[in-house]
């Protein structure tokens, strides 16, 4: 029999807890009984992340306890009684009815194991210190090791890469006038550059530091230098990160147009957020293309078609907003002059032109609504959405004066925003002050380029997203130890399949990168100093090498029953934290609005 109380007498007990949150969706309102072939194919899916996690585990002190010639009794998956296994050679190899564990029994751990005179060379404790010390470590490292695979292979189906075009530069950054939209950056510092995830990476780790852009455009060789401005973002565990930030992203703006009034386009009939699909019969994918076009064009009249969003009232009953976009054709005769294209034509950017406001908001009281342009903040005209966001959301909440354009007119308003206080997964509190502003700017990206070298691609991917989430999970274990993070964060089996469950939507990618997580969490809570796990081993074997004599018997035994009794309580705990989470006891996590684009 596989039974609880022999495995707590084994080296290579491996119990399955999380110590940080992970992803999963409320299950609240879903009628999963009716569906018997998901709920199947969900356990399964269960099954395999933890079967896989433990095998991998076990198997590293199987392997080295073989190659030292250490007799294995037992490989188990799981816990309490045996209902599957076969015994091959000297080993008997069983899955227990608990699958959220296993571990491995190896002759002489238990002081109870009686020893044939011929097997004692083969005996756990009769082995050198330094074998013995190697055959424990070794399955928190193989647990530790195997995100390392998982992220390899996830990565190596990566054959598309986002090409290192520079598609839209936000003004009032650095970048501004400097990088332009369709320059392809082929080396930064002498580095070359293959993709636009490692002009971004490059960017991230370079705040303050001027950097040299090598790049191709119009087909001709340019080269710039520009510096990262330094942005710091909180993370959780209260950490910051400071990071570049240019302003500068891959994707290009469609051409959606913001229109000034009185202006020859509000006169032919041209409104915000018309999408300009042709200029004189030819198409137009891009705001730069339009911009170009409207700019070489003085005085004569120029016919444009565009599709205009129009608002479907309780579409599909109310569930969804949804818009259609009606054609239209207008025919516009900028201004004659050199003078600036908005100020000729007046066409713009829809960056600064709100596409919703939030009903019952600030901002909605003070009487801003779809279609009024931002003109300044606290007298401040800011050069970009991004920096007018950036300003409105930073500080304490206080008396904010905004102009602004709506029906023809300038107008003038106060308003103050709502701090919100939010709890997230670990328990830590902030206070964020949120916007009930948005804003409709589309973009079109450039078609993927070939990944140029896959298995480097995906071997250093596998060691950069293994390392940070190692660092990420050890920084976790820490603060709880230190009693910042509150013991509510403990997951258990529940945690672990309705995670499994969750990402089964993004795919492998997803579903490796959750066992990549549960992995790390497994092996470093593993190696934590408590009697009964694998920590706890390596602790008696330090403090022998130290003392130059086994740790005395009696005091392993009182060691192993305390740790195996904390060993149940955290999984009690945890199991009833999951509890908590299933029927909705406390709502963790808060959000922040609106979602700013990804800072580069």
């Amino acid at each position: 029999m596989c039974t609880a109380p022999e495995a707590s007498t084994c080296v290579g007990l491996a119990v399955l807890l999380v110590i940080v949150a992970l992803p999963s969706h409320s299950s609240r309102g879903r009628v999963l009984a009716s569906r018997p072939t998901l709920v199947l194919s969900n356990v399964v899916r269960f099954l395999a992340l933890i079967g896989a996690l433990v095998f991998v585990h076990e198997l590293g002190h199987f392997a080295w306890a073989k190659a030292y010639g250490i007799k294995v009794l037992k490989f188990s998956l799981g816990f309490g009684p045996r209902i599957f296994g076969i015994r091959y050679g000297e080993t008997d190899y069983c899955i227990g009815l608990v699958p959220f564990g296993g571990f491995v029994k190896m002759l002489g751990e238990d002081p109870s194991d009686e020893i044939p005179h011929e097997d004692l060379p083969r005996a756990f404790h009769a082995q050198p210190l330094a074998r013995r010390f190697v055959v424990v470590l070794a399955g928190p490292l193989m647990s530790l090791l195997f995100p390392v695979l998982l992220y390899f292979v996830a990565l190596l189906g990566r054959s598309d890469l986002t090409a290192p075009v520079i598609g839209t530069v936000a003004a009032g950054y650095a970048a501004a006038g400097v990088l332009l939209p369709g320059d392809r950056v082929t080396a930064i510092d002498g580095a070359a550059v293959s993709s636009f995830e490692e002009v971004r990476e490059a960017i991230a780790r370079s705040p303050r530091h001027a950097l040299r852009f090598d790049v191709e455009r119009g087909g001709q060789p340019v080269t710039v230098r520009v510096t990262p401005e330094a942005v710091t973002t909180a993370l959780p565990f209260n950490e910051r990160v400071t990071t570049g930030f240019l302003g500068v992203s891959p994707g290009f703006p469609l051409p959606v147009v913001g229109v000034r009034s009185p202006s020859p386009a509000d006169t032919a009939g041209l409104r915000t957020f018309d999408t300009v699909t042709m200029y004189r019969g030819a198409p137009v994918r891009r705001w730069a293309d339009l911009e170009a076009a409207l700019t070489r064009s003085h005085g004569s009249t120029v016919p444009l078609a565009f599709l205009r969003p129009r608002a479907i009232e309780g579409a599909l009953g109310g569930l969804v907003d949804l818009e259609v976009f009606d054609p239209g054709l207008a025919q516009i005769a900028p201004e004659a002059g050199t003078g600036e294209m908005t100020t000729r034509t007046g066409i713009e950017p829809s960056d600064l032109y709100l596409s919703d406001v939030a009903a019952d908001s600030p901002e909605a009281l003070m009487g801003l609504r779809r279609g009024a342009r931002v003109i300044s903040l606290d007298g401040t005209v800011p050069p970009s959405w991004e920096r007018f966001i950036a300003a409105l959301t930073e500080g304490p909440a206080r008396l904010r004066t905004l102009r602004f354009a709506i029906d023809r007119h300038e107008a003038v308003g106060g308003f103050s925003l709502r701090p919100v206080v939010m709890t997230d997964e670990f328990g830590e509190r902030s206070v964020h002050l949120r916007t009930g502003l948005e804003r409709w700017r589309p973009i079109v990206s450039d078609p993927p380029i070939a990944n140029p070298a896959p298995v480097r691609y995906a071997l250093s991917g596998a060691l950069s997203e293994t390392a940070e989430a190692m660092r990420f999970l050890s920084l976790g274990i820490v603060r709880m130890l230190q009693g910042r993070v509150p013991v509510t964060s403990v997951g258990g089996p529940i945690a672990i399949y309705d995670a499994s469950r969750s990402v089964a939507v993004d795919g492998v990618w997803g579903y490796f990168r959750l066992m990549a997580l549960i992995s790390l969490n497994l092996g470093l809570l593993n190696l934590l100093p408590v009697p009964t796990l694998d920590g706890g081993h390596l602790l008696f074997f330090g403090m022998e090498a130290v003392m130059r004599r086994p740790v005395p018997l009696r005091v392993r035994q009182v060691a192993s029953v305390l740790g195996l009794l904390l060993v149940v309580g955290v999984m009690v705990l945890a199991f009833r934290n999951d509890l908590e989470r299933k029927l909705g006891g406390e709502v963790r996590v808060g959000r922040a609005s609106p979602t700013v684009q990804a800072r580069v």
